[in-house]
């Protein structure tokens, strides 16, 4: 998670944000999990109908986790690496292109 929080950290500095301690950690920590909400669904997006309902039948499986699902989007022909990195490349120029509000509203995550 190091390189997700050099990110954000950039960000912020990128957008002249100048807050500090725990308000710094927070808004952070929120803008990290809101881009892993949009790289999960930048995922899910490319799987066929038939492979998001065999991944959403396994999801129910308790002793299926993330290095199973990990594997499973590996085998269905998706690169989550190269999702990951246009994720970010979206999310960044949302972020900064977005005009008066410091933060990436759920609103702007719906727009994707």
């Amino acid at each position: 998670m190091q390189n997700l929080d050099d990110f954000m950290e950039s960000l912020l500095q990128e957008k002249g944000i100048n807050v500090e301690g725990e308000v710094r950690d927070q808004l952070k920590a929120d803008m990290t999990q809101r881009l892993l909400n949009q790289i999960d669904r930048a995922t899910l997006n490319r799987l066929t109908e038939e492979q998001a309902i065999e991944l959403s039948d396994k999801l129910d499986d308790p002793n299926f986790g993330d290095a199973q699902a990990a594997e499973f989007i590996k085998n269905c022909g998706i690169d989550a690496q190269e999702v990951a990195l246009e994720t970010m490349v979206q999310f960044r120029a949302l972020y900064l292109g977005g005009g008066a509000d410091d933060t990436v509203t759920e609103e702007a995550e719906e727009a994707e």
